[in-house]
């Protein structure tokens, strides 16, 4: 274990951590998949080749270039070598197929994209390529009709001799895409010093032979606040596997030898829904990182797995964390988040951006102490990023209340959208899916409280279909899994004759979640309906 000295803001771009890491602990395993592992020394080598590839193809300093990929060695390497090129990588959601997929090409702007090759065909199925000129595979795949592809393992025969670092601690890095509350996702784009100097905002005492287990997709953030741009600072090992299993959890755990975790959503409920073995405690995890675990679980959880360390907080996609809860959190109510991580000003204000009183809830509103800290700003959409900034705070659009005991709580969420195994979906892009079909006539989206955690949601519509319609729920279903990606579908389906509105036309979704789960609402969990992967 080695730490990276962020002191200076000019040490703060990933290519320099890298080389610097490779130069002081170069036989140090700093990526760990399967059976795979790769030092920190072999990974600058390679990454300077790739880097020699991609500039060869055309990569410029500034441009957007898309990865759709699940995580892997190969992948992190290749997003590594994007950064030294000076350009930015975009990670895609991998269930996006059709008009999903082109529509988040197009919002990247990127012409470029990498890919891995089961993902490739869906390119032949996209309505246009959204300006997509240039395509590289991450190993062998068969041609397919649209475009052409270079294999990147070509440019591993190229020089590793070092490439000259392109980028500034302030310049972009990284872009992934967050579902806004209305209209389209939202990118929210990170600089080479946001994305590093939270890695050290909270102390985990990381220790020497540290390994940070990842298992969550490379297009949310979790993977890389939680364990690949952690490990690069701290100078430790992180173990990638592509997806989580709730099967296989343990077993993952042991192979690696791993240490520490990081999972989220209804994740980690899962494993405790599993039947215990004696093997529980047959691990080397010591600390775990399940966000959001209900308070009462956490003890539960502990005594059960052998795990010393558990911790909560509070944080966006924008500002990576903002709170940080102790390891032992008495709070019955489940709403504590702690208290502000150091590097933020932290303020609860009204409607008008005045302080709310202790005790009252306000929406939680940060802004960083020191330049480099929180993003960038939301990508190609400056009035966006303006509306998220109101008399020199960003807003989250959370809430939260500050009690007598100095500590914050949690109060609520923005309505429009909702949160379902780490996920935040968009309710407007959910009912224009929906709206696409013919013999609907109106739909609303919204969310029913989810049976495993308090804090997310299941998807629920209500449907009004057209005169004379025909369409079961089952046919909806299927048609949403055939248009969106599939965790767009329902688990609830309700048709009924009008939506509530109010004076102005808006729909009352307060009034269809009081009504909750009717009698003629259609479970998807309670049928045979198998939702299918694109």
């Amino acid at each position: 274990m080695r730490c990276y000295d962020l002191t200076d803001p000019e040490s703060r771009v990933v290519g320099k951590v890298l080389r610097d890491q490779a130069a002081h602990i170069g036989d140090t395993v700093w990526l760990h998949s399967d059976d795979r592992k790769v030092t920190f020394a072999q990974a600058e080598a390679i990454v300077n080749q790739y880097a020699r590839g991609l500039i060869a193809a055309g990569v410029e300093k500034g441009e957007s270039v898309a990865m759709l990929v699940d995580p892997s060695i190969e992948a992190m390497l290749l997003a590594m070598a994007v950064t030294r090129t000076g350009a930015l990588f975009t990670t895609i959601n991998t269930d996006f197929h059709t008009g999903f997929l082109e529509d988040a090409l197009r919002e990247a702007l990127s012409t470029k994209l990498i890919v891995d090759p089961q993902y490739l065909p869906r390119l032949d199925k996209l309505p246009t390529l959204a300006g997509l000129e240039k395509v590289f595979t991450i190993g062998a795949a068969p041609a397919i009709k649209v475009i052409e592809h270079t294999n990147i393992e070509d440019w591993l025969s190229l020089s590793s001799d070092p490439v000259e670092e392109q980028s500034g601690w302030l310049d972009p890095v990284q872009c992934w895409w967050s579902s806004g509350t209305t209209g389209k996702p939202k990118g929210i784009l990170h600089s080479h010093s946001s994305v590093l100097v939270q890695c050290t905002a909270y102390n985990r005492e990381y220790l020497d032979g540290e390994v940070l287990y990842a298992c969550t997709p490379l297009y949310l953030g979790s993977a890389w606040s939680g364990s690949l741009w952690t490990s690069l600072v701290y100078g430790v090992t992180a173990a990638i596997d592509a997806r989580f299993s709730v099967s296989r959890f343990w077993d993952r755990i042991r192979h690696y030898k791993a240490t520490q975790a990081f999972t989220l959503g209804a994740m980690h409920i899962l494993l405790y829904k599993q039947p215990p073995t004696p093997g529980d405690t047959d691990h080397s995890l010591r600390r775990f990182v399940a966000i959001p675990m209900p308070s009462d679980l956490i003890p539960k959880f502990k005594k059960r797995f052998g795990i010393a360390a558990m911790s909560q907080g509070y944080g966006t996609s924008e500002t990576f964390r903002v709170f940080d809860s102790p390891d032992d959190n008495s709070d019955k109510t489940g709403a504590l988040i702690g208290t502000p991580v150091p590097r933020y000003e932290v303020a609860l204000l009204d409607a008008n951006d005045l302080p709310v009183p202790v005790g009252t809830g306000g929406e939680i509103c940060v802004r960083p102490k020191e330049p480099g800290h929180l993003f960038l700003g939301y990508f190609n959409d400056p009035q966006r990023t303006l509306d998220s900034w109101t008399n020199l705070w960003h807003h989250t659009g959370d809430m939260a209340v500050l009690n007598e005991d100095g500590q914050y709580y949690f109060a609520d969420r923005k309505k429009d959208y909702i949160r379902y195994k780490g996920r935040s979906l968009s309710m407007f892009e959910i009912e224009q899916v929906v709206d696409k079909h013919e013999e609907v006539a109106d739909v609303a989206a919204y969310g029913i409280q989810s049976e495993e955690l308090e804090s997310e949601a299941e998807l629920m519509i209500a449907v009004v279909r057209r005169p004379g319609a025909s369409v079961t729920v089952e046919q909806l279903a299927r048609f949403i899994n055939d248009e969106a990606p599939y965790f767009y579908v329902p688990r609830f389906i309700r048709f009924i004759d009008e939506l509530p509105r109010n004076a102005h036309g808006r729909i009352q979704k307060n009034e269809l979640r009081d009504e909750g789960v009717t009698a003629d609402t259609w479970d998807r969990e309670a049928t045979d309906f198998v939702v299918t992967r694109g």
